[in-house]
């Protein structure tokens, strides 16, 4: 259920309403599904759900990967400092594990190695902790907490009698370098703060290890996917530098392939959105993260995977044709479902089957009801033709735009809802001209009673009145539904608007030039109105 905007003196009245700009209370988003499994993965990360960080280089050492390696023979062992006899592979925060057991270490252990010099390093116990909470900087060391061991110097205890030459060091482990870390509220963004990941590199010797979602996105072959996330840099190191997104599209036949978007970051402290649009050639996707620089922090908030060729707002399961567009005021429920997007994942209309249909909005105006306000701002897309299409429609009295002539009509209807009977508010001094194909407009058209079946209806455009046409004999049948872009009934399934309906207001009263003048000039620098 949408949040209601409430009922304050300017609004009194008001029944119906939607902003396609409110992204926050109105417009969340075109229909999608984001397809990161859910919830351990794609609700908003927390500690211990599963992201993972972990070195994605280094275990190759100098015999490739997958193998145990060679180092030197061993020199000496003094103060459990080893020494070789020449220069040895292993870097600082390799995470290593012996083939063999002696010299203190255990086969098929993992251990924290720190670089003391070409010839000379040290091992030391390695925590694997991934729950989020590894980038917790100890007051002590001023290092993470989670290599503790590291910048204590807890060596662990080893002796030159049948120390190991054959080490390998196992794929996708944690806390080689890269250090992951859950910043509670750290997404701030929106109204409604969400928490972050934030990704520590910190490697002394530069080397850039990455992170994966360790989990699978399901896709299929061949349609579009479009990928986003938000980024910030969170240090000054990361300005200026990137984090490369990178999915391995894999399963079936015929091998894999790679997709990725080196994703720059904004200046400091602020979240920029990055995304990018790629054609799977496999079923599953997982996700990877590789830093452009080896020092530096990045943060990372609202992954979202998606099967269509253009980004949407996030969403962290799934967003359906009625939760996509709210009704402010929290009475009626909006449906999407035969409408178009634009690129940027607004709702638009093409001039096929295209509608925005209102739901029952009977209330709307009641055989009590007196007066009734509509309100829009709309757009028609540059190049559209036709006779007329709905800005909005009820089966009692419609709101049309003119193509011929670039105007807006008004019309009550005169016969039963299976009829084409209408009169139409036609005359000179009750339409006005709109501005030109491709710009916006703020509209309002007023509708009164003016005692038994007679109505009249009255125009602005723009801020400017367009005067009104009285005497229009409207017919008492009931409204059923309300609807926007392509008309329903009566033979009149041809009139259709192209364009873009993105605000609209509903009142069960008529508004008051003192009214609507500040309503048009709220609206008028957002949409460069006339």
């Amino acid at each position: 259920m949408p949040t209601s905007i409430g009922q304050n003196n300017k609004e009194l009245g008001l029944v119906f309403a939607f902003d396609t700009a409110d992204m926050y209370n109105s417009y969340k988003g075109e229909p999608t599904t984001n397809l990161i499994p859910s919830p351990e993965y794609n609700s908003y990360p927390t500690y211990g759900n599963g992201w993972a960080s972990y070195n994605t280089n280094q275990y190759c050492g100098n015999n490739g990967c997958a193998v145990f390696w060679d180092i030197p023979a061993i020199a000496s062992v003094s103060s459990n400092i080893v020494t070789t006899v020449s220069s040895h592979p292993i870097r600082s925060f390799d995470v290593i594990r012996p083939e063999t057991t002696g010299g203190g270490v255990t086969a098929n252990v993992d251990y924290v190695a720190k670089r003391i010099s070409a010839t000379q390093f040290s091992l030391h116990a390695y925590n694997s902790s991934q729950d989020g909470s590894q980038g917790y900087i100890n007051p002590v060391t001023g290092g993470h907490k989670v290599h503790d061991s590291y910048w204590l110097d807890e060596r662990v205890s080893v002796n030159a009698s049948s120390f190991p030459t054959k080490w390998w060091g196992a794929p996708h482990l944690p806390n080689s370098g890269i250090v992951k870390e859950i910043i509670p509220n750290g997404f701030d963004l929106f109204p409604t703060p969400t928490n972050c990941i934030r990704l520590h590199w910190s490697r002394p010797d530069g080397v850039t290890d990455g992170m994966s979602y360790g989990v699978d996105a399901a896709v299929t072959i061949g349609q579009p996917v479009t990928t986003s996330f938000y980024v910030r840099a969170a240090s000054a190191s990361a300005v200026g530098q990137y984090i490369a997104f990178q999915h391995y599209n894999y399963g079936g036949i015929g091998g894999s392939n790679g997709f990725f978007l080196n994703a720059f970051t904004g200046a400091s402290g602020v979240w920029v959105r990055r995304s990018f649009t790629f054609t799977p050639t496999h079923a599953n996707l997982i996700s990877y993260w590789f830093p452009s620089s080896g020092n530096m922090k990045i943060d990372i908030a609202n992954i979202q995977i998606e099967q269509k060729s253009h980004v949407t707002p996030f969403t962290i399961v799934t967003r359906n044709n009625t939760n996509s567009l709210l009704d402010l005021t929290g009475n009626h429920t909006i449906d999407l479902n035969t409408c178009s997007f634009t690129a940027t994942g607004h709702p638009t209309l093409d001039g096929t089957d295209d509608r925005i249909d209102l739901g029952n909005v009977s209330d709307y105006f009641t055989p009590s009801t007196k007066a009734i306000t509509v309100e829009a701002v709309f757009k028609i897309t540059p190049g559209a033709s036709g006779s007329m299409g709905p800005i909005f429609e009820n089966y009692r009295f419609n709101f049309w735009y003119n193509y011929s002539n670039d105007t807006v009509y008004g019309a009550v209807r005169t016969g039963p809802p299976e009829t084409a009977g209408y009169q139409y508010a036609n005359d000179k001094s009750s339409t006005i001209a709109c501005s030109s194909k491709g710009s916006y407009n703020h509209v309002v058209m007023i509708y009164e009673t003016i005692g038994g079946s007679n109505s009249r209806i009255s125009f602005y455009i723009n801020g400017q009145y367009g005067g009104m046409a009285e005497g229009l004999k409207m017919g008492s049948y009931p409204i059923y539904a309300s609807w926007i872009g392509q008309s329903n009934h009566g033979g009149y399934g041809t009139y259709k608007l192209i364009g873009e309906v993105n605000a609209l207001r509903v009142y069960t009263r008529a508004l008051t030039a003192s009214e609507i003048i500040p309503n048009y000039k709220s609206y008028k620098t957002r949409f460069n109105l006339a």
